[in-house]
Order: C-alpha cells, then sequence, then structure tokens
C-alpha cells in the first residue's frame, strides 16, 4: 500500500494564510522523509474551510520543496475551470517536477462554490465530461477543436507544453456515481473513495469498478484504488481523545459548508443535529494508537485499497501534533503493513 498527506489547509481562527502554508510544506518535506508516497492538495473557495484555491500552484510548491513525493489535486474540480488553461498549468506542474505531478479530478460537491464561479450545478456531470474531454484532449492530440454543449474550442489549438508523463499525469477520479464507476472502466482511470464507508462496501465498489475495466475491454489493467480518511496516530489513548475538539470543527465546517452558512467567509460550526458523540467521531475515522490503526489499514488493504490519502491537519489541529502524528505514522504504521 501507498500513503499520502492530502490537505485542504482548513483555517479555523483565520491564521496568516503564510504562516499556514509554510507549516504544511514543512509537513509535506517531514512526509516524505518518514515514507509517505504522495500528497494531494484539495479545491475549495471563499470560506475558512480551506485555504486551498490554487491547487495547481500549492501542488507546485509542495513539489519544488520535495525531490521524491508525488503531488497532485485531490480534485480539481474541473467545471469550474477553463480546461484548456487547466491542461496548460498542470503540464507545468509534471514538467517542474520532472513528471510527479497527479491529475486528481471531479465534479465538485459544494454548490455555494460553484455558483460564485457562475457555475450552472444541474449541468455538473456534463460540464464535467465535456472538461475532462478536452483536459485530455489537449494533452494527446495537436490542434484539435471541440464543439461540446458547455465547452468549446472553436479553432485548431495545441497545447505547449505537454506533460512529461505519457500520455498524460494519472488521473485519479472522486465520485462513486454509475457514471463515475463507468469512467474508471472507460478510461482506466483511478478511483477515490471514501474509506468512511468501510471494508465491506469498499470490496463491493471494487467489484464494481472491475466489471466496469472489464467492460469496456481494460480486464488485464492494473486497478489500483485510493481511499480518503482522516487520521491522527499519538501514543496514548489521551492524546488522541485531544484533538477531538479540531475534528468536531472539520465535522461542522464540512456541514455548515453543504448548508450555505458561511458569513464574510467564516462558516456557522455551531452543533447541528445528531451529530456523533466524541466515541462515534473517533470510531469514524483513522484515529487512534498505533496496533489499532495498523489493523484497519490492513484491512482496507484486504478490500483492495491501494493508496490511503489522510486528511491530517485538520480544524486548525496544531502543527506540532500534525508532526508527531506524520513522525508517528512513519515509524509504527508503515513498516507494520509492509
Amino acid at each position: 500500500m501507498q500513503f499520502g498527506l492530502f490537505l485542504e489547509w482548513p483555517n479555523a481562527g483565520a491564521r496568516p494564510w503564510g504562516e499556514a502554508f509554510e507549516e504544511t510544506v514543512e509537513q509535506a518535506r517531514l512526509a516524505e522523509a518518514a515514507g509517505f508516497d504522495f500528497c494531494l492538495i484539495a479545491e475549495h473557495h471563499f470560506s475558512d474551510y480551506g485555504i486551498a484555491p490554487a491547487p495547481v500552484l500549492e501542488a507546485l510548491a509542495i513539489l519544488r520543496a520535495t525531490s521524491r513525493l508525488r503531488v497532485g489535486t485531490a480534485v480539481a474540480v474541473l467545471p469550474e475551470w477553463q480546461p484548456l488553461r487547466l491542461a496548460e498549468e498542470m503540464a507545468v506542474a509534471d514538467q517542474l517536477s520532472g513528471g510527479r505531478f497527479i491529475a486528481g479530478i471531479g465534479r465538485g460537491f459544494v454548490p455555494f462554490e460553484q455558483v460564485r464561479f457562475d457555475v450552472d450545478v444541474e449541468a455538473g456531470r456534463a460540464h464535467f465530461e465535456e472538461c475532462l474531454d478536452v483536459l485530455i484532449k489537449a494533452w494527446t492530440e495537436d490542434d484539435f477543436t471541440y464543439d461540446g454543449r458547455l465547452v468549446r474550442v472553436p479553432v485548431p489549438t495545441t497545447v505547449l507544453p505537454r506533460p512529461v508523463q505519457s500520455p498524460h499525469p494519472p488521473l485519479w477520479l472522486a465520485g462513486n456515481s454509475a457514471e463515475s464507476v463507468d469512467l474508471v472502466g472507460r478510461l482506466g482511470i483511478t478511483p477515490i473513495v471514501s474509506a468512511a464507508a468501510g471494508p465491506v462496501r469498499i470490496a463491493e465498489q471494487r467489484a464494481a469498478f472491475t466489471e466496469a475495466r472489464t467492460r469496456h475491454g481494460r480486464a488485464a489493467e492494473r486497478l489500483d484504488i485510493v481511499a480518503q480518511v482522516h487520521a491522527h496516530v499519538a501514543r496514548t489513548d489521551t492524546e488522541v481523545r485531544a484533538i477531538l475538539p479540531a475534528a468536531r470543527w472539520q465535522r461542522r465546517a464540512v456541514t455548515a459548508l453543504l448548508a450555505d452558512r458561511v458569513t464574510r467567509g467564516v462558516l456557522d460550526v455551531t452543533p447541528f443535529e445528531g451529530e456523533p458523540d466524541d466515541d462515534a467521531l473517533l470510531a469514524s475515522q483513522f484515529f487512534g494508537t498505533p496496533e489499532p490503526i495498523v489493523e484497519r489499514v490492513r484491512a482496507l488493504g484486504a478490500a483492495g485499497v491501494t493508496h490511503l490519502s489522510m486528511l491530517m491537519t485538520f480544524g486548525g489541529l496544531d502543527h506540532a501534533r500534525v508532526m508527531r502524528s506524520i513522525e508517528l505514522f512513519g515509524k509504527d504504521v508503515i513498516p507494520a503493513v509492509g
């Protein structure tokens, strides 16, 4: 299994952006030294849920600060981009990193953000698929045109530079709809799923992805599956429970963002009806001492997960605790899992 950091830069308390960013670069450097394999950058806009409005630019900063770590987007929300421009930016990131860029893509899940880009949320699926078509053509074809319903390239266009990786950076796709499953099969894309679904559900998803690959003549291709999870590793249960306020902020922030409870960029993170108690919150994510975390990671591996992407900087959790968690994960979990 490969292991990675997932970064959203949550900004509880409105910390200076530069301070939060430099800490995150330091975390990525430590992750590389600790044996992590990759790092993924979220895309979010217009609230303190995360300060990641320029995921390719932020990925490039981490790529330039590391030497081995693969870094990419998770995800670039395609309906919010002009796809030719995105193809150029991703190609440049791949060039400047010597071919270490990962092109994570998705249609997005936050109407609050999309409507501010004048994106038609109801047309999100069609808009996403047309943008993806153009993205791939931009990396693989010369002087192409495109005449979609929502995206057009009206005159012959060649995008330069091309990525280092051929035919293009690996595409990782967030989404579990029937259309997303079909894309995984038709284009050979790597799916991103939620580890919170549990090993049984992930095994079912793997079977669906495998069937789609077979249906599209890709049965012989390797199927990687990326699982996303919130994670924190500490030496004692007391230390683990100390991060619960930050974890609860993250949970409330997602709820507020989806409910459009944002005032001047600040989320309303008051308690919501039915929110989990402390024990349920701990059980729902990978929060714990090394031994139980190792067992949970092994269970995901047995279900077919090949890459584990972990949000370890959440809810304003202090930098020192994040660094200890990364170091401990690298020391006690990665070697035990193998």
